[in-house]
């Protein structure tokens, strides 16, 4: 289950204090909703800023902050009433167009919450924090309308805004093991959010069963693969070392049989594997280099040049949904390489999935040097894709 609670509730106390005309006493109420808001007394926050309402009538943030607390009481119509007065008094108040995509998404309006999320993203926002609870919306609401590619997207943009948005972390580890079952890579994400995340904070207890069930579950999964393997690791070094002199003597055919070799008496040696990756792709050998491309990164998870070789080549030989599977795992590894974002965005253009494929390529430049050379060329061809 995805963090439900806590989207958007970003913290606007020092634009509050600072803004807005009014009497001292409205001012006096005003600070005093303020401090109770963020004490979590929202009763109190709620009558202490109706009170400073009636003196002070252009503030945003404050009837922002008010739709906030009523919000956290669950009075759904009067949380809508008190953004609806924030937004016409500033149409291009980030917060308050959140604020209305979080209620358009607790009464299972997805659609009408997607449109306010993106347009908050549009406009102007407190900061970082604000942007990553902008965010987080988002990626629920996408997830809400099974479009996880788009969900798992704003997750990260989300944690490139503020790496320590705990609600971020929780929802990516939901995603990856709803959606994506990659255990390892949701327990690591768990892990993440328990680290970061208040002591008191409503999912905790969630997340630590969580990994405790995941942890038992690979470890299992990792003693019954030990002991269906049979592991001469000897022999399999013997063998390897063959290999490579073979390789470096350009005996490309004895060079394979050694690899081969010792990949049979060690499943494990991640070297051979590699090197027949290789061989094969430099022989042309597509389905052969995916296969032992594949098995080092099964071997070694954490070597991207693994998923990337392997991905690139099931994309070269139209094997789009294994390309995907093997990209899912490598981007939730490492995120921010840039090379994932763009064989993913090239895989959805294939699969002729053409928002998927924009927001990728999009999420690929975010990643991309400003002066990169191809960088022009290739936000004409994104920029041409559709939106929807």
């Amino acid at each position: 289950m995805m963090i439900r609670s806590h989207l958007v509730l970003i913290s606007a106390a020092c634009a509050l204090l600072a803004g807005g005309c009014g009497s001292g006493s409205g001012q006096k109420a005003l600070r005093r909703g303020v401090a109770a808001y963020e004490a979590k007394n929202y009763p109190e926050a709620i009558a202490s800023l109706t009170r400073a309402s009636q003196r002070i009538t252009d503030s945003a943030d404050l009837y922002y902050y008010l739709g906030c607390a009523y919000l956290q009481q669950g009075e759904k119509d009067a949380a809508a009433a008190a953004f609806q007065a924030a937004f016409e008094l500033n149409p291009r108040h980030g917060e308050t167009l959140a604020g209305l995509g979080q209620l358009a998404y607790y009464t299972e309006e997805l659609a009408k919450a997607q449109v306010f999320f993106r347009q908050a993203l549009a406009a102007d926002v407190a900061g970082d924090d604000a942007r990553a609870g902008i965010l987080n919306g988002l990626a629920l609401t996408e997830a809400g309308l099974k479009r996880n590619d788009l969900a798992r997207l704003s997750l990260l943009r989300a944690l490139q805004a503020n790496r320590l948005y705990a609600p971020a972390h929780y929802n990516l580890a939901s995603l990856y093991l709803t959606a994506y079952d990659l255990r390892e890579e949701a327990l690591d994400q768990f892990e993440l959010y328990v680290r970061i995340a208040d002591k008191d904070d409503l999912y905790g207890e969630k997340a630590r069963n969580h990994i405790s069930r995941l942890r038992a579950n690979i470890e299992q999964r990792k003693r019954a693969q030990e002991r269906e393997r049979r592991r001469d690791t000897a022999a399999a070094t013997a063998r390897l070392h063959e290999g490579v002199q073979a390789q470096s003597a350009k005996q490309i055919d004895r060079a394979i049989r050694c690899y081969r070799d010792a990949l049979v008496a060690d499943p494990l040696m991640f070297n051979a594997a590699w090197g027949l990756g290789i061989l094969h792709k430099g022989q042309n050998r597509a389905a052969d280099a995916l296969d032992a491309f594949k098995q080092a990164a099964d071997i070694n998870p954490g070597h991207q040049d693994s998923h990337m070789e392997a991905a690139g080549l099931a994309l070269q030989l139209r094997r789009y949904d294994e390309a995907e599977r093997i990209l899912d795992r490598a981007i939730a590894r490492s995120p921010y390489n840039p090379v994932g974002a763009d064989l993913m965005a090239r895989i959805r253009h294939a699969q002729n999935r053409l928002p998927e494929a924009r927001a990728y390529g999009e999420f690929y430049l975010s990643l991309l040097r400003a002066d990169d050379k191809g960088r022009a060329a290739y936000e004409k061809w994104v920029g041409a894709l559709p939106e929807k």
